[in-house]
């Protein structure tokens, strides 16, 4: 850790503590117990984004420079416009001398899931955190994991669900519970797509 970085203001023990807790939760580091002391280490992920951020990124003395000019602002020793000025010259040249890095698809590959194809254009669904999409983003096909349709029947549109019915059409759903009698039952699931949004609909039996 370079000197002038504590001095100029990197974080205080305060928010070091939520800054690491960040680095945690994001998959960035790791914690390992030793004996009686806890080990933070660097992850896969944390050393992949180290690999392809610019040198000038990585240092601790940019985060100490710009708390120690924002200090100065909040002083009144520093014009505000002077300070992102700064920020702006240096970001310009960042973008200008970007390059990309050799083997970055190697370095983050990618964790999306396909889980079937698309209704309307035939392109692969992925998973993500809020549904499933299509990867072709002018066709903006999507199956939103909490949909209303799902949640007023206390279920969630999960995975499996999600591939039987890109594959089928329609897919089981057991253990429903009805919002006006609270009631449980099972049925199936079937999904209509009118090329602009999908649609879904409960079906009992053969129907």
């Amino acid at each position: 850790m370079p000197e002038d970085a504590e001095r100029k203001g990197l974080g205080t023990p305060a928010t070091r503590a939520g800054i690491l807790e960040k680095l945690v939760s994001t998959g960035m580091v790791e914690r390992r117990k030793a004996k009686k002391q806890t080990i933070l280490i660097p992850t896969a992920l944390g050393n992949a984004l180290i690999t392809v951020l610019p040198e000038q990124l990585q240092s601790p003395l940019l985060t100490a420079e710009w708390e120690h000019r924002l200090s100065q602002v909040q002083k009144g020793e520093l014009e505000p416009e002077e300070f992102l000025d700064g920020i702006r010259e240096m970001l310009t040249g960042l973008i200008a001398d970007y390059r990309p890095v050799s083997g970055a698809d190697i370095l983050f590959p990618s964790v999306e899931t396909t889980v079937g194809k698309c209704p309307r254009c035939g392109r692969p669904v992925i998973e993500r955190s809020k549904g499933y999409f299509c990867t072709n983003k002018d066709c903006k096909f999507v199956l939103w994991r909490d949909s209303r349709f799902f949640t007023l029947k206390q279920k969630t549109l999960d995975k499996r669900t999600a591939q039987l019915l890109l594959e089928n059409g329609r897919a089981p759903l057991k253990g429903c519970v009805s919002s006006k009698t609270g009631k449980v039952y099972d049925a199936a699931v079937v999904l209509e797509d009118d090329g602009e949004r999908a649609h879904f609909k409960l079906v009992f039996g053969n129907g």
